[in-house]
């Protein structure tokens, strides 16, 4: 995490999930498209005796535990209007929604083990920071088993460093998100991907949230040669 503190059911599944392939590229579920990004301005405005960032027509739902949220549209089911991806950009939305929800980065769908109950996730160090023996935050989504030879095969990310865990639970634990101070005539960025936790009020109002992060419990190292055989169980 960046500066934390940072054919039968396959198919199926792909096709719910509106998985696409370009070249030798995956793009997952969780990527966003060029005509999904937004820049709507940005201002700070007086609200409850601090200075908070705001944009210039807020909407119900801007906002989560006072922390302003960067705006996305969600166009991965239209093709004809989402625009080519962005492989480096991650869809907020989705991204919230795989972490709310439990579902694959990847292919959209439930990513918890039926029989187990168990959620597989797969972790660089550039996107995990531990938190406990058996508990970590992170803002990557999980990944199911069926999408997972995929993703370590293809992923940039995953080629040379990865760890594998299966996860009993998760909580809600804040934001990536950049922090801006007062500037004229606009706010100032000051940092960026810096978590920010539900309980860091102090840092509520100045911050623009880009994911969510979440803390994982129960988590268990899967041994790389046994990967494979969970997946096909």
């Amino acid at each position: 995490m960046a500066s934390v503190g940072q054919q039968g059911d396959t198919d199926d599944r792909r096709s719910r999930a509106g998985f696409v392939v370009s070249g030798y590229t995956t793009v997952p579920y969780t990527i966003a498209y060029a005509n999904e990004l937004v820049e709507d301005p940005i201002s700070f405005e007086w609200h409850n005796r601090e200075n908070r960032l705001t944009y210039g027509k807020p909407r119900r739902g801007d906002w989560m535990h006072g922390v302003l949220l960067g705006r996305v549209r969600d166009l991965r089911d239209r093709p004809d209007r989402r625009g080519p991806e962005r492989m480096r950009k991650l869809n907020r939305q989705r991204q919230r929604r795989c972490m709310d929800k439990l579902l694959c980065q990847v292919c959209g769908a439930p990513a918890t083990d039926p029989d187990s109950g168990l959620i597989p996730w797969v972790l660089t160090k550039t996107v995990f920071e531990r938190t406990g023996p058996d508990s970590g935050r992170t803002n990557a989504p999980p990944t199911c088993w069926t999408c997972m030879p995929e993703a370590l095969e293809q992923c940039p990310m995953l080629n040379d460093d990865f760890a594998l865990y299966t996860v009993a639970s998760t909580t809600s634990a804040g934001v990536l998100a950049d922090l801006y101070r007062l500037g004229v005539p606009t706010p100032t960025l000051s940092r960026r991907n810096v978590f920010v936790a539900w309980d860091a009020i102090a840092f509520h109002a100045r911050a623009l949230a880009t994911s969510h992060v979440v803390e994982l419990h129960g988590m268990r190292a899967v041994n790389a040669l046994d990967w494979g055989s969970l997946a096909a169980a």
